[in-house]
């Protein structure tokens, strides 16, 4: 059974009367006969009584005649959630982030596109960031919004850089420092450093923190690396030592009353935050989102 026979079946059914429905059709009469035909052997019933004054519904073409309708409205609606998914309209897009995105503009962005297109699912996950850029590769995340430090780790992938970010020092709220309006990487020559990296710094960024060190001689003791943000706030409430991070990982730090952060100069010293996808991605949905993060 196909469509066609179904149109042709309703056709008859309305008009009761072969010769109009081929008219309503734009076909041959012999055309709707034999697929009216090819239906009932298919069915395995008669679906009309014909003679040669008028052309009835059986009682199994009146049931068959509402279930069609049905069965058309149902074909319909498929296409068009199809066609709509398949512009982007509909759908979804897995979106990885990192630690800290949910303070900064990028949520308003996010929200108006949710506005304009409410029937495109958004999926959210967190991802330290060398788990985002294996997310976004390996096809488990359609979009990624990352801190950036090196521009050679997204070499063959398409990104847009959405805002900057200066640098912050986050210290336990009693250090002798932490009443300071802003540091220097000077005034940390003598601190135990924890950075915000991959144990072998693979994403560079230890290499973006300590340049600035190695540009003025100096060469502090570094601690610790862990890309786990929550791991390094519990280090510095211990007491164990200071940390250089982003400026909008500051906000959470607000209600923890225990950690301080401090503005760290020069002020030109920042980190990017991009939205980083792929081109070989064909998602509809994540080309409808791009335009909205700016």
């Amino acid at each position: 059974m196909n469509t066609r026979q179904v149109e042709y079946f309703l056709a008859v059914a309305e008009e009761l009367n072969f010769t109009r429905a081929a008219e309503r059709l734009f076909v041959s009469q012999t055309a709707v006969t034999q697929q009216i035909k090819a239906l009932e052997e298919q069915l395995g019933v008669k679906l009309f009584e014909r003679t040669k004054k008028k052309v009835v519904l059986t009682p199994a073409g009146m049931i068959f005649q509402g279930e069609s309708r049905e069965l058309l409205h149902h074909i319909d609606a498929i296409m068009d959630k199809v066609r709509l998914a398949s512009s982007g309209i509909t759908g979804a897009v897995n979106i990885g982030f990192a630690v800290g995105m949910g303070n900064t503009g990028i949520v308003d962005q996010i929200r108006h596109f949710n506005v304009n297109y409410p029937n495109i699912q958004m999926n959210f996950k967190s991802f330290s960031p060398s788990a985002l850029l294996k997310s976004l590769k390996n096809g488990e995340s359609d979009l990624i919004l990352a801190p950036v430090f090196d521009e050679k780790f997204l070499e063959g992938l398409c990104y847009k850089t959405l805002d900057h970010f200066s640098l912050i020092v986050v210290l336990p709220s009693r250090h002798v420092l932490a009443g300071r309006e802003t540091l220097t990487r000077y005034d940390l020559r003598n601190e135990k450093l924890i950075l915000a990296c991959t144990e072998k710094g693979e994403l560079g960024e230890d290499r973006a923190i300590m340049r600035g060190f190695t540009a003025e001689g100096i060469n502090p003791q570094i601690l610790s690396k862990t890309e786990d943000i929550e791991t390094i706030f519990f280090m510095l409430s211990a007491n164990m030592g200071v940390t250089i991070l982003p400026s909008y990982l500051s906000t959470p730090l607000v209600t923890r009353g225990k950690l301080n952060a401090v503005p760290l100069l020069p002020l030109g010293d920042q980190v990017r935050v991009a939205a980083v996808w792929s081109q070989e991605n064909q998602n509809p949905s994540l080309y409808k989102i791009l335009p909205f993060l700016q």
